[in-house]
């Protein structure tokens, strides 16, 4: 345990020692495009997830919040998910009009208008509710040119194994955080694990999130994508963030 931290602190040390200038390798960028680019010319995605990240539990220190997700992309319209936090589940539904969120444990649901696109749908979200409902920057076609944007920092780390797998490491950073993303080296370039490392005051707080049982251009109904409330359920409102 020693040994690892000392190794995260060297890291994170040399991230922003090397943050101050910017530097984005051609290899990262190379990687990070072919992956980007093969995931948005697919029919459809299926694939879970397994989360964790730093939360306040007081002023004095963090604790470590978990969940899970499972979730299906279909054509530019059309997303299904399921995610479990702390034994209760909650589904999102999008029909490429409408967006609705289902409690199972109080049978409730909200609606909402949403844009004619799963991407703008996740923005407007995002942007009006603060839901972030995956971390899934990689679905964007700019997805690199965003990270050159906002990351001084990007480099190509070497090739690793996770789980006995063969990746591409590849690592950024700026002046208020560092990311890592483990990208798989089969035909077909996926995402395995992200983590990132925002640099706050007084303590650092990190997200993981590890991709799995990736399913691909598979067909699936259009009748999972759309919602029917279930019986004696409540419809609440879906409250915007201020």
């Amino acid at each position: 345990m020693k040994k690892l931290l000392l190794f995260t602190l060297a890291f994170l040390s040399f991230f922003f020692a090397e943050a101050q200038e910017t530097y984005h390798d051609s290899t990262a960028l190379a990687i990070l495009d072919k992956m980007s680019q093969t995931i948005g010319e697919l029919k459809s995605l299926k694939f879970k997830t397994h989360t964790s990240q730093d939360v306040a539990f007081s002023n004095d220190y963090l604790i470590k919040d978990f969940k899970s997700g499972e979730y299906i992309f279909q054509g530019p319209d059309r997303l299904l998910a399921k995610v479990s936090h702390n034994g209760k589940d909650q589904f999102y539904l999008y029909d490429g009009k409408q967006m609705v969120y289902y409690s199972l444990a109080d049978n409730t649901y909200a609606a909402a208008d949403a844009p004619a696109s799963t991407l703008e749908m996740l923005d407007q979200i995002s942007d009006e509710f603060g839901i972030e409902l995956v971390v899934a920057d990689f679905l964007y076609p700019d997805f690199t040119a965003n990270l050159m944007e906002n990351m001084d920092y990007i480099e190509f780390l070497g090739k690793t194994e996770v789980q006995g797998e063969k990746y591409f490491h590849i690592g950024g950073a700026n002046d208020t955080m560092t990311f890592q993303i483990w990208v798989s080296q089969d035909l077909i370039m996926r995402p395995k694990r992200v983590v990132i490392t925002y640099m706050g005051d007084p303590y650092a707080r990190q997200l993981e999130v590890t991709f799995e049982d990736w399913q691909i251009n598979q067909s699936y109904p259009e009748s999972i994508f759309e919602f029917m409330p279930p019986p004696n359920s409540r419809q609440i409102i879906w409250t915007k963030k201020d």
